[in-house]
C-alpha cells in the first residue's frame, strides 16, 4: 500500500498543475497512508503486539493531526488554532514566525522594510524634471554585477518575500502585474554622478572603493546634461534597483521570466540664484552608449 502511495505521488509530478490542486492531491493521498497506518496499528493490537500497535497507533495519531492541518489549510479558507508548524520550523533552524531579521546581518527584508534615507541628504521636491539615462552592454553587465554582490552579501534577497507559488498566483490574478522576485525597489547602498570629459556617469556599488558606471544621464528635462550642468549644480539624490526575475499568473499555476535589472535615479540640482534645492526624477532608459573614460569625481559620496 505505501509503496502504492509512493509511485502515485512520483508520476504526480510528471503533471503540469495548479498548486493548490496539486496539493489537495498530495493530502488525499496522504489521508489514503494515514488510514492505512492506522489499519495496521489496529491489526497489530488484535493480534497481541502491543509495543508495535501501540507505536503505530502514536504515528497515527501525529499524522491525522498534520493531515488535518493540511485539510483545513487546502480545502478551506479558515485557519487552525493550534497550528505548531512555526516551532517545528524553528527547532530545524527556519526563521520563526514574526521574529524580526537583526539589522546588523542584513535580513531578509532588511532593504524592502527599512526606510532608507538618500545617501546624498534631503532635497526638496518643489520641481521635478525628467531625465534620461543611457545603459551599454558593459554597464549592464556591472550592474548584474553588483546585483550578484549584493545578494551574496545578504544585501538583496530575490526570494520573493518568502511568498509560497501558491500566494504569488492569487496575487498576480487580482494586480494583472507580474510579481518580481526583488520586491519594491531598493535603493543601493553607493551610488553618485562623476564628470568625464563632459558627460556624466552614475556610478554605484557596494562602496566607493568597488563602484563602477552602470549609465549615464544624458538629459535633464528637456535639456542635455551638460547644458543643465552649466547652469546649475547636480548630484544624484537616490538609486534605486527594479526589474529582475518574475513570476506572473499562466493558465494553471505561475509562469517564470526575467527582466533586466534598472535603475530609477533622482538627480538633485541647485540654481546658484535660487534660495532652495528642488529635485528632479530620472528614469533609466535602456540603448546604447558609448564606454566611459576615466572619471573625475564631481559630486558627493554616500556617507
Amino acid at each position: 500500500m505505501l509503496s502504492l502511495l509512493d509511485m502515485l505521488n512520483h508520476y504526480l509530478g510528471y503533471f503540469n498543475m495548479n498548486v493548490k490542486l496539486k496539493n489537495r492531491v498530495y493530502t488525499a493521498i496522504g489521508i489514503a497512508g494515514v488510514l492505512y497506518l492506522g489499519y495496521l496499528a489496529i491489526n497489530f493490537i488484535r493480534l497481541g503486539a502491543w509495543t508495535r500497535g501501540i507505536l503505530f497507533l502514536l504515528i497515527f495519531l501525529v499524522l491525522v493531526y498534520f493531515v488535518s492541518l493540511n485539510v483545513i489549510y487546502y480545502f478551506t479558507t479558515k485557519t487552525a488554532k493550534f497550528d505548531i508548524s512555526p516551532k517545528i520550523e524553528k527547532l530545524l533552524g527556519g526563521r520563526p514566525a514574526g521574529a524580526a531579521d537583526d539589522p546588523m546581518m542584513g535580513g531578509k527584508h532588511a532593504a524592502q522594510t527599512t526606510k532608507v534615507i538618500p545617501a546624498a541628504g534631503l532635497f526638496h521636491e518643489q520641481s521635478l524634471l525628467p531625465a534620461k539615462m543611457l545603459v551599454d552592454t558593459t554597464q549592464q553587465a556591472n550592474l548584474d554585477q553588483l546585483v550578484d554582490q549584493l545578494v551574496a552579501n545578504n544585501y538583496l534577497q530575490l526570494n520573493y518575500a518568502d511568498r509560497s507559488d501558491e500566494q504569488i498566483y492569487e496575487h498576480a490574478q487580482k494586480s494583472g502585474q507580474p510579481v518580481y522576485a526583488l520586491g519594491d525597489t531598493v535603493q543601493l547602498p553607493f551610488y553618485e554622478l562623476r564628470e568625464q570629459n563632459g558627460r556624466y556617469f552614475v556610478y554605484a556599488g557596494r562602496n566607493a572603493i568597488d563602484s563602477l558606471p552602470v549609465g549615464e544621464v544624458t538629459e535633464v528635462g528637456l535639456m542635455p546634461t551638460q547644458d543643465a550642468a552649466a547652469k546649475y549644480r547636480i548630484v544624484l539624490a537616490s538609486a534605486q534597483l527594479t526589474g529582475g526575475p518574475y513570476k506572473m499568473a499562466g493558465r494553471s499555476g505561475v509562469v517564470a521570466g526575467n527582466d533586466p535589472f534598472k535603475l530609477v535615479i533622482q538627480a538633485a540640482y541647485k540654481d546658484p540664484n535660487a534660495a532652495v534645492t528642488p529635485t528632479s526624477t530620472a528614469t533609466l532608459n535602456t540603448r546604447q552608449a558609448e564606454p566611459a573614460p576615466e572619471p573625475t569625481r564631481m559630486s558627493r559620496r554616500n556617507r
